[in-house]
C-alpha cells in the first residue's frame, strides 16, 4: 500500500529562503529556459525561452535578497543582470 506522503513530491527549497545558495536555486527554478552566471557579487541570467521562463519567480527571488535588477538585450538575447 502506498502512503499519500510517499506520493507527494518534495518541492525544491524556496529561492527566498536565506539559508540556500541562490545561484543553485535560480538554476533549478529556470531549468533549461535560462542560465545563471555569477558576476562581480551578482548574477547575469541569460534567457533562452522567454515564454516559458519563470519571470515572476526569478524577480521575486532576486528582489527579496535586495538585488538591483536590470533587464537588457544584446542582439536577440535577453539578459537579467542583478547586483547588490
Amino acid at each position: 500500500m502506498v502512503k499519500s506522503s510517499d506520493m507527494e513530491q518534495k518541492k525544491p527549497p524556496s529561492a527566498t529562503d536565506l539559508g540556500i545558495d541562490l545561484a543553485e536555486s535560480l538554476q533549478d527554478l529556470m531549468g533549461d529556459t535560462g542560465d545563471v552566471r555569477e558576476q562581480l557579487g551578482g548574477f547575469r541570467i541569460r534567457i533562452y525561452h522567454a515564454r516559458a521562463f519563470p519571470w515572476s519567480e526569478v524577480f521575486k527571488a532576486l528582489l527579496y535578497r535586495d538585488f538591483r535588477v536590470y533587464v537588457s538585450r544584446n542582439k536577440a538575447d535577453i539578459y537579467i543582470e542583478a547586483s547588490i
